[in-house]
């Protein structure tokens, strides 16, 4: 019986009659316990009979509930009709892509066949995307903008996870010290400490934009918009400080400075002092740049020692000059972006050993973080002109490790090497350090390949040397404390 019904519904296909034009949906995406309706376009094609005692039969989802089923009535050769199939998402619905299954079934009289009737059959999947979307709204601890501020945006999502949040500041008020922000995942509420820069924004009120970009519980992109209203009042000394050199934390340092008078008026004797016990300088109790005239840059460098975790700093400083005979003063933040001492060190395993043309082996990369302050988004990627992965991809995320952490992955690879020797391995590990860059190193490591001969693969000597390394990385990194 199911055979007779296939072989009917290909003859139907095959003799046309019901065709399916197009579905919409009255949303793009749908949240848990939300209504919908999908609509179907069912037509005739001109040249056809008349198609008669249409039904349709729909089959939808689990997570989805048809609550009425359209009849149909004749459709006329070239003719067409719109059928509504109203729904509803159910309640706790996990997210995802659901269909409504609907098939058509009709009859139709041919004159190749005298008459009698012919089966027509068609049918359509129309996909429901369901997804509680992020609901973001933002609002700050302080409306005033003096120049550089430091400013704490706080987010509350009443939606579903917004994941991968990114936020940039495009326009006269904007990003100190960096293009975007990545926040990560938001649940329901974020603090997220923000340095705005203002400098460039006329006094008064300012509507600073914000724009946010995440991926829903889907992956789905999506961009919002938002505005904070904000005051900027910058009555004060217009001279710009920018750091022209690196300093490293809990090291001693060269600082290097530049002032920039942009004002329209000469000022004399300007001079910095950091008011922050935690930027010492050196031999040195302040920074002295001198006379500046309008437009006029003064470099100095200045030996100082911080002990402030990486990252961008807006240190609170005094700021003294004379201007027209007239000694002046005022307080001061300066930004002063300070890296880490961030670097890694890898080691390689393989097994079986030793390493043979044509065989498959797994290659165990061990990354160390030898720094002083943990390292977050640690990710590995190996080539080698004799080693093809056989994973799917060439690369491995490790996440996070702290100081003195090591983490181990493995790629399972194939030796494509034609003759044996010394060939290359290129190792190179992304990572972004307590300031947020993002740092990378490049490795290379030389690796031994025999051709695959029993009296080789038996041979001890790679095995120990390599074992060799992992027994002296393992005690380095896990017991050199003690």
């Amino acid at each position: 019986m199911k055979r007779l019904f296939l072989i009917l519904v290909l003859l139907g296909v095959a003799f046309a009659g019901i065709s399916i034009d197009e579905y919409t949906l009255t949303k793009s995406v749908y949240k848990p316990g939300e209504p919908g309706v999908a609509t179907i376009k069912v037509s005739n094609p001109a040249g056809s009979e008349r198609v008669t005692s249409i039904t349709m039969s729909v089959t939808p989802s689990y997570e989805l509930a048809v609550t009425s089923s359209p009849k149909l009535a004749d459709i006329d050769a070239g003719g067409s009709a719109i059928v509504s199939i109203p729904f509803k998402v159910k309640e706790n619905t996990s997210p995802g892509i659901y269909t409504i299954y609907a098939q058509f079934t009709g009859y139709k009289s041919t004159t190749a066949t005298g008459g009698a009737s012919q089966i027509s059959v068609n049918s359509v999947s129309v996909p429901v995307t369901v997804v509680n979307e992020p609901e973001l709204s933002f609002s700050v601890d302080k409306k005033l903008l003096t120049g550089l501020d430091d400013v704490t945006l706080n987010i509350v999502n009443n939606g579903g996870i917004a994941n991968n949040v990114k936020i940039t500041v495009p326009g006269t008020v904007s990003l100190y010290g960096a293009d975007n922000v990545y926040v990560g995942t938001i649940e329901d509420e974020a603090s997220v400490p923000l340095s705005l820069d203002s400098r460039s924004s006329e006094d008064g009120a300012e509507d600073v934009n914000l724009v946010i970009s995440y991926e829903d519980a889907l992956g789905i992109s999506h961009t919002d918009n938002a505005t904070i209203r904000m005051t900027v009042r910058n009555e004060r000394l217009d001279v710009t400080f920018m750091q022209q050199s690196e300093i490293t934390t809990r090291s001693e340092s060269a600082l290097t400075l530049e002032a920039t008078n942009d004002g329209t008026g000469a000022i004399s004797d300007l001079r910095l002092t950091f008011l922050n016990d935690s930027l010492k300088l050196v031999d040195t109790n302040e920074i002295k740049f001198g006379d500046l005239a309008p437009g006029q840059t003064v470099t100095k460098s200045v030996n100082i020692y911080t002990d402030i975790s990486p990252g961008l700093t807006l240190a609170n400083s005094r700021v003294e000059w004379i201007e027209e005979d007239v000694q002046m003063e005022e307080s001061r933040t300066v930004p002063v972006t300070i890296t880490s001492d961030a670097d890694v060190a890898v080691f390689l395993e393989a097994k079986p050993l030793p390493l043979s043309t044509g065989g498959e082996h797994t290659i165990s990369v061990l990354v160390s973080n030898l720094g002083t302050f943990s390292i977050e988004n640690v990710d590995v990627e190996i080539s080698s002109p004799v080693l093809r992965s056989l994973d799917i991809s060439d690369k491995q995320y490790i996440g996070g490790l702290q100081r003195d952490d090591f983490s181990t992955v493995q790629f399972l690879m194939l030796v494509n090497a034609t003759d044996p020797g010394t060939y290359p391995v290129y190792l190179d590990i992304n990572y972004r350090d307590e300031s947020g860059e993002w740092k990378s190193k490049s490795i290379t490591q030389d690796i031994k390949v025999y051709d695959g001969l029993p009296d080789e693969q038996g041979s001890p000597l790679p095995l120990l040397g390599l074992l060799g390394v992992v027994v002296v990385a393992v005690w380095y990194f896990k017991f050199r404390k003690k």
